[in-house]
């Protein structure tokens, strides 16, 4: 199967100016890497997005002992990072 497929299609100017400028600014090397990279950013906020609503849903329908058992965790994860020296 191919890596790629092709399309053709219209944009609306204002996408196509997007585009291009990051041609120009050295992002891309031409349209289909600019649009490539654009959808990659696009597909990345979506899964962001989903795991956020999903983590809001995991914690709101926590039980009170399980939300106690997370902030415990949360206070030890916190105090062992103060141990570790970044700058190392």
């Amino acid at each position: 199967m191919p890596r790629r497929k092709k399309i053709s299609t219209t944009i609306a100017v204002d996408s196509y100016t997007y585009l291009r400028s990051q041609i120009s600014a050295g992002k891309a090397r031409n349209l289909a890497e600019a649009l490539d990279t654009s959808l990659a950013r696009l597909r990345r906020a979506d899964r962001r997005s989903e795991l956020e609503r999903a983590t809001a849903a995991y914690f709101k329908d926590l039980p009170a002992r399980a939300i106690a058992e997370e902030k415990d965790l949360e206070f030890s994860l916190d105090q062992s990072s103060d141990e570790i020296d970044f700058a190392q």
